[in-house]
């Protein structure tokens, strides 16, 4: 029951933003004269986005109000519809993800979040498009789209090993994975002993997604699982390494973005709508912050209260196994 990706913001007027405090807890970010608490990064790290990093909904956050705080000190308002088709949304919102109105309440109310929250983070779309025409966002040249795609994306080829069965996705038994994981280390040395990887894909590879990108995955942060992304970036083109995921053990082999201008080209056109609207979203952040500045709206980011977030549930996250474990043998 989550909300993938960065919902954009702000159903505001009246619900939120005059001296107001956001949720239950220590404050976790004060944008002006509007403080956000760690209720309410919880619930929208947990109940909206569905995000494994407390960041992702403290970013969120941080946009969303601050588009809010600027607008309403630029004097920009949302007409009668304009507040209609953002209520809306958040209504129906609330009935798809929590069951109407009471039953969203309810649960920000547990994780002593803001209850107006949601209403608040539809709105700052109305809001963001109003202000879009009034900020200074230069369009990217040609050289900057350019230089964020060789800087922010990575090309890598790998061998899956699978840990799950292909057709349930459950785990492996022990002795299956053990035998996975034999298989992998096998495929590793090959491939660090110089063996075709391309031999090496067709004979062991488990994933489908290879057979279609003969080329190799082209992508940057976020889209794929962070171990996969995290192996990638320490390796040089031409380096081999391994990782493992839920999804199994991943024989990786990075290679160059640039490999031949042919393909240099064919990944950056593949890429250029991304890569553009991400650019632009940028110069847009850039562009906010610079006009909160000039209006004089800070924004405060208690980073103590983040990490000691992040801790708590890094803590609740290994806890858990350990107490399933202590049940299962109890219950043998």
């Amino acid at each position: 029951m989550k909300i993938n990706g960065l919902i954009v913001s702000a159903i505001a007027g009246a619900l939120l933003l005059s001296s107001c405090s956001s949720g239950g807890g220590q404050t976790a970010i004060k944008i002006g004269d509007t403080n956000i608490t760690e209720g309410t990064v919880k619930f929208v790290s947990e109940q909206l986005i569905g995000s494994d990093d407390l960041q992702d909904a403290v970013d969120l956050l941080k946009n969303d109000y601050l588009v809010i705080e600027v607008a309403k000190a630029m004097g920009i308002e949302l007409d009668e519809d304009e507040e209609d088709a953002a209520f809306d949304q958040a209504a129906s919102m609330k009935a798809q993800y929590f069951g109407g109105y009471k039953a969203a309440k309810n649960v920000s109310k547990e994780y002593g979040a803001d209850e107006n929250v949601l209403n608040s983070i539809v709105t700052a779309s109305s809001y963001a498009q109003k202000l879009l025409d009034q900020l200074d966002t230069a369009e990217a040249t040609d050289d900057e789209k350019k230089q964020y795609f060789k800087d922010n994306y990575l090309r890598a080829k790998h061998v899956l090993i699978s840990t799950v069965d292909q057709n349930t996705g459950a785990p492996l038994s022990d002795e299956e994975a053990a035998k996975a994981k034999t298989t992998a280390d096998e495929v590793l040395a090959k491939a660090k002993n110089g063996e075709n990887f391309d031999a090496l894909i067709n004979e062991y590879n488990t994933d489908p997604g290879m057979s279609t990108n003969p080329d190799g995955y082209v992508f940057t942060h976020g889209t794929m699982v962070s171990e996969f992304e995290d192996m990638t970036k320490s390796l040089q083109p031409g380096e081999i390494g391994m990782c493992e995921t839920t999804y199994g053990y991943h024989i990786i082999q990075r290679l160059a973005l640039d490999e031949t201008p042919e393909l240099f080209d064919k990944f950056y056109n593949d890429n250029l709508t991304s890569i553009e609207n991400t650019i632009q979203n940028k110069k847009y952040d850039e562009a906010l912050e610079a006009k909160a500045e000039e209006l004089g709206i800070t924004v405060e980011v208690n980073q103590d209260v983040i990490d000691a977030m992040a801790e708590e549930e890094a803590s609740e996250a290994t806890e858990e196994p350990a107490a399933e474990a202590e049940a299962t043998a109890a219950a043998e």
